[in-house]
Formats: C-alpha cells, sequence, structure tokens
C-alpha cells in the first residue's frame, strides 16, 4: 500500500510542530519588543504549516488524506497537479478548489527511490499517472 512514510510523519507533521511552538517562548520575554516579530511570526507560521500537513495513503487504488483524525476520500478528477515542495518531504496536491489554509493540500510523502539526486517518489508517481491517464 502506497502511504506517507511513518517516521517522516513522525518528524514532520507531531515533532517539528512542538520544537517550532516551544522556540516562541524561547524568544518571547516579559517585555515585548517589535523586533521579536522577526523571529515569533515565523517560528508560529512554521508551526502553523507542519501541524496542517495530511497523511496519505492509497490502499486501494483511491486517495485518501488525513489531517487530524477523519479520513477524507480525494478523487482524481478534483486534482490538477503535484509536485515536491523545495524543502524535503513534503509534497503538494493542487485541486481545482481552495484548500484551507495554504490553497494546496501539503502532504508528508513516502520514502524517495533514490538515495542522491531529484527524488523519486511512488505516491507522486501514483497520482501522475492517474492524471495522465484522466486527460487521455
Amino acid at each position: 500500500m502506497l502511504r506517507s512514510h511513518p517516521t517522516v510523519v513522525w518528524v514532520l507533521k507531531y515533532w517539528a510542530p512542538i520544537i517550532f511552538f516551544l522556540g516562541t517562548f524561547i524568544f518571547y520575554k516579559v517585555q515585548f519588543r517589535r523586533g521579536q516579530l522577526f523571529i515569533l511570526i515565523p517560528l508560529l507560521l512554521g508551526f502553523l504549516f507542519h501541524a496542517s500537513l495530511a497523511i496519505l495513503q492509497v490502499p486501494d487504488g483511491n486517495i485518501r488524506y488525513r489531517r487530524l483524525f477523519r479520513w477524507i476520500q480525494l478523487p482524481f478528477d478534483k486534482i490538477v497537479g503535484c509536485g515536491v515542495l523545495w524543502g524535503g518531504g513534503v509534497g503538494y496536491i493542487r485541486l481545482n478548489r481552495f484548500v484551507w489554509p495554504w490553497g494546496r493540500l501539503y502532504f508528508v510523502l513516502d520514502a524517495n527511490e533514490k538515495i542522491f539526486g531529484r527524488g523519486d517518489y511512488p505516491l507522486l508517481r501514483f497520482i501522475q499517472e492517474h492524471m495522465k491517464g484522466k486527460t487521455s
């Protein structure tokens, strides 16, 4: 079954938000200064981004994702595009509608098949093949 890599899920979806959230307490002091916003805002955005990452699964040929507790089916006819975010381990799916809060569905990728070079992810390859089949 194709799915987001469990170890990467723990690191990117659970540990990274905790680290970003704890980082805000390190830079927040009793006396607030406006200069602290240059550090606090990126830390809070990093916390929100990593906490909103989805976990993807393809158990029976259909894509489903989960952000918190409930699994949601994702039909192939709603997918416009997909790819890898510039940072490692995170992919995105562009849909024909706005996905709250970032506009795209960002998710944790599966294991990379190539050790060096540009990543080759079976989960993205599966989505791209079904998108080509949809347009043909």
